[in-house]
């Protein structure tokens, strides 16, 4: 947990994230953010076991070893927890491109206008987040209990298509091999999506310090270097295919989510609906 050991000779505090150990891009910029501290060393310790979001937020407020969580933002999501309000992805969870049937590998070629697209049909699993986003934005959705029967129907064509993160359709694909679905070519489909360190909510000072050390990484250009290590071959890739982009409100996001702040998302837009 967040702590001071006072039988160190330096000031040493122990910050406590999620799960297990691991070092992967938001530990890396968790990791950065505190490095700023320079009266202090800071110590970042896996709990030692994963656990569900809903569970974790509760865990984080209760004193019980937690001290950040990382997590998408919604409204609910801020009522329970701190959140630090800088989108560490940069919204890239909020780009989607749609799977679609072999068959049906144009679909989306001539598709120009956000009516166009609401005249197919969607799958989504019925739970995620996206569902609600999709179903606000009057998208017309098929819905599933089984994520896996989602990639068989469009295999089966029961479903026009099915949009996936950027981040997460090559390895779709990679897994479905043996059925008959690939990438759209032609469009991006975008709704602002944050993902946010969280801490409890008393935590006032772990949380600026956190917040304080976003913000400096941003400014000294550290912050968009371990993000590109990360995430620069994707971004380019979709920087250089020229899809048409149909943008989606999100009824999930807070009003004080720092929208207006374009130095903190992408923006692949060639054109947009």
């Amino acid at each position: 947990m967040y702590s001071v050991h006072a039988e160190e000779n330096v000031n040493t505090q122990v910050v406590t994230y999620v799960g297990k150990e691991r070092n992967d891009y938001p530990i890396k910029l968790l990791r950065l953010a505190l490095s700023y501290d320079t009266k202090t060393e800071i110590k970042l310790a896996p709990f030692g076991q994963d656990m569900p979001k809903m569970r974790a937020f509760n865990e984080l407020n209760n004193n019980n070893g937690i001290d950040v969580l990382i997590g998408g933002a919604t409204i609910e999501r801020e009522k329970l927890a701190r959140p630090i309000r800088f989108p560490i992805m940069k919204g890239l969870y909020g780009w989607r491109i749609a799977l679609v049937n072999k068959d049906n590998e144009s679909l989306l070629k001539d598709i120009k206008h956000l009516y166009q697209l609401k005249a197919l049909s969607a799958l989504q699993f019925h739970t995620w987040s996206d569902s609600e986003i999709l179903s606000y934005n009057n998208i017309n959705l098929i819905k599933g209990s089984d994520v896996e029967g989602l990639y068989q129907m469009l295999d089966k064509k029961r479903a026009d298509y099915f949009p996936r993160s950027v981040l997460e359709i090559d390895a779709d694909l990679e897994r479905h091999q043996h059925l008959n679905i690939v990438k759209d070519k032609y469009a991006l489909i975008w709704y602002p999506k944050a993902v946010y360190f969280y801490v409890a909510k008393h935590k006032v000072a772990l949380a600026e310090k956190i917040k304080t050390g976003l913000e400096l990484a941003l400014k000294d250009g550290r912050f968009d270097q371990l993000f590109n290590e990360h995430f620069g071959s994707t971004v380019k890739a979709l920087q250089s295919q020229q899809r048409h982009i149909f943008k989606l409100n999100n009824p999930l996001i807070s009003a004080k989510t720092p929208l207006t702040r374009r130095e903190l998302w992408l923006d692949l837009s060639t054109n947009e609906q």
